[in-house]
């Protein structure tokens, strides 16, 4: 089966969007208090790891372990997005890094908390891969 460039590109643009982006709030944590800690993590570092994962299954040819790769960045990804969406919509704010501050808006109600954008950008990478790589392994397995 052949690869549909429709989805390959945006798959590989929105993961490394997400790595990108993931990246420059590492940074910035190591600058400053970018993003929350668990266990004394900062969890950009996970996040970013978690990218970093799907991103290594884009380039794995071993449909096995592209698979595995893509779902263990992707499970971690997303349950750290859903879980600081909840926090964030549940709380008084201040739980996800911003888009316009560059940091933890401490309650502020300026720029759009980067743990919505990430849950909406693992939505959008899950649908692709799964009509992507995922279907070209079932093909080639069932073939």
């Amino acid at each position: 089966m052949k690869t549909n460039p429709l989805i390959t590109i945006p798959l590989w643009a929105l993961v490394i969007f997400g790595f990108v982006g993931a990246l420059l709030v590492s940074i910035e944590n190591i600058t400053g208090a970018a993003c929350p800690n668990i266990f004394s993590v900062p969890i950009c570092y996970v996040v970013a790891a978690a990218y970093g994962f799907m991103l290594g299954s884009l380039t794995i040819n071993h449909n096995g372990c592209k698979h595995h790769f893509f779902c263990a960045g992707w499970g971690t990804a997303f349950v750290i997005a859903l879980f600081a969406s909840i926090a964030e919509i549940v709380g008084s704010g201040g739980i996800c890094p911003s888009t316009s501050s560059g940091g933890l808006r401490g309650g502020a109600s300026v720029g759009i908390p980067m743990c919505y954008i990430s849950l909406g950008v693992l939505a959008l990478i899950l649908v692709l891969f799964i009509q992507g790589p995922y279907r070209q392994a079932c093909a080639a397995h069932n073939n």
